[in-house]
């Protein structure tokens, strides 16, 4: 099949004979993809069971997936759907034409091919004017998902979709870019409670300013194999790229280091080339990260996560990129809708971040600083062959430099760790930057730093830290014989071993 292609131009509209060119190959059973104001859509007749077979066939989508049908004025409502609840009249008044979707008991005239053999289907209005004008010409209600291959990235430029479909469709309407970048938000409104089934543009803050109660589907993200999907992307992986992806979630500094640390790992042990590794990021972020194929989804500050994010995705396929690191977008005023689609695209693989992760600069921290402090410095000290780090240890209650406990060094020396001579210095906030990771000796300590010096992040007592599942404090062995001194390294440094791997610090 040979694809024409013919343009919209939001100034000049179509070209001579075009328009009704493309209504005719939706009237005789053929596809026209188009654009609208979210993604591209791949429409054929949705009364027709053959064109939305043909839909099915061009997409590789699986059957029981169901079509959504675009109208081109509200007065097609009535004559494909059973009955328009009150809710679904006022959504439509207030949103339509516009990036929502709803869900009605069908009409006898839509065919179980487009429905994906529910008794419901899903309408829409696009706010697109060149869909508009598509649409009307038609004079048919148009089945239309998104113009991809099933499982892909949705399509935001015509050139996604000559990617996808060409030779296998009619005919490509080329649009340019589209404004909003993901798909339409879907209600459904046969419910009691107006339910959402996808996220989108139209956030449920804005539902429930217009109707009152809006509620989550609670298999958003997913449903079981044996329930068949209500609306589009509820059971299958959605808008994905060829490599494997993982979301980095935390601190944007700390998701950052992570994902250079990760990106230097694979590099250095031979797993990856840096061509072969690709990055997700924003404008404001692309610049740090000295190695990988970087790909920006949009800038944060713009808020334009979601509209180039397929376009991102889409783009890693082009770099033939074999793993992709990704930062995740919850500072955006979609996030509900980028954020679906992003996890979406990484089969839900997300890795949370956690702050101490950047962290170069480690502080001991104990009442005094003349023993378990001391102690636990110069151990990890020891056990880290990357000097680079710097560990150090200060006191909470310090009235006057005092030297380290004999004991403490005596102890030390017998297991060969040098150590230098070292007096009592207090816990100075100054000392603390945001790469800086506080370990206390007991739940007090931790206390203590977190409210009288105002610390609010990568402050741990050193069971915690370990990951011991029963926390609790480390006492000094003060007024001990050699054995207990014995028995606190010991313990000590078991839980460095912990920390040092967990840091996953050489």
């Amino acid at each position: 099949m040979n694809t024409k292609y013919i343009i919209w131009n939001e100034e000049t509209g179509f070209e001579p004979g075009d328009l009704e060119e493309a209504a005719q190959i939706i009237r005789r059973g053929g596809l026209v993809a188009f654009p609208t104001e979210t993604v591209y859509g791949l429409g054929g007749n949705g009364l027709d069971p053959l064109a939305s077979k043909k839909i099915y066939a061009a997409k590789g989508r699986p059957s029981d997936n169901p079509l959504i049908l675009h109208i081109a004025e509200k007065k097609q409502l009535k004559d494909i759907v059973k009955d328009i609840p009150e809710a679904a009249e006022v959504l439509a008044e207030t949103f339509w034409p516009g990036p929502l979707t709803m869900i009605f008991q069908k009409a006898d005239c839509v065919p179980y091919e487009t429905t994906g053999g529910l008794d419901t289907v899903a309408v829409r209005m696009p706010e697109h004017k060149g869909a508009l004008d598509f649409l009307k010409a038609a004079e048919v209600p148009v089945a239309a998902p998104s113009a991809n291959t099933s499982g892909r990235p949705s399509p935001t430029l015509a050139g996604h979709v000559k990617e996808d479909l060409d030779g296998k469709i009619d005919m490509i309407i080329d649009g340019g870019e589209v404004g909003i970048g993901f798909e339409s938000t879907i209600v459904d409104v046969t419910e009691e409670v107006p339910t959402i089934l996808r996220t989108g543009f139209i956030t449920r803050k804005m539902l429930q300013e217009v109707i009152g109660e809006v509620k989550m589907d609670p298999a958003l993200l997913q449903v079981s194999p044996e329930q068949k999907p209500k609306a589009p992307g509820m059971k299958y992986r959605h808008y994905a790229p060829k490599a494997e992806m993982t979301l980095y979630q935390g601190e944007i500094q700390d998701v950052i280091s992570h994902i250079n640390r990760q990106v230097a790992q694979d590099v250095e042990s031979g797993r990856f080339l840096p061509e072969e590794i690709g990055i997700l990021t924003t404008t404001e972020s692309a610049s740090r990260y000295p190695v990988g194929q970087v790909v920006t989804a949009g800038s944060r500050e713009e808020d334009t996560e979601g509209k180039y994010l397929y376009d991102a995705l889409r783009r890693f396929d082009a770099l033939h990129v074999k793993k992709i690191l990704s930062e995740t977008f919850y500072d955006s005023a979609k996030e509900e809708a980028v954020m679906n689609r992003l996890k979406k695209a990484a089969g839900q693989n997300v890795v949370q971040v956690e702050s101490y992760e950047s962290c170069n600069r480690v502080i001991f921290v104990s009442k005094d600083n003349i023993t378990l402090g001391p102690m636990n410095e110069w151990i990890f000290k020891s056990i880290l062959m990357d000097k680079e780090k710097e560990i150090m240890s200060r006191g909470l209650v310090v009235l006057f430099e005092e030297p380290r406990n004999m004991k403490v060094t005596d102890i030390l020396m017998n297991h060969g760790i040098p150590c230098e001579e070292q007096v009592s210095l207090a816990f100075d906030p100054e000392e603390v930057t945001e790469e800086t990771l506080i370990i206390t000796m007991n739940f007090a300590e931790k206390v203590k730093v977190l409210e009288d010096y105002g610390m609010e992040r990568n402050v741990y007592t050193l069971r915690e830290l370990a990951g011991e599942e029963e926390e609790g404090d480390i006492d000094p062995p003060l007024g001990g014989d050699e054995e207990a001194y014995e028995a606190s390294y010991t313990e000590c440094k078991e839980l460095l071993y912990k920390i040092k791997k967990k840091l996953q610090w050489r």
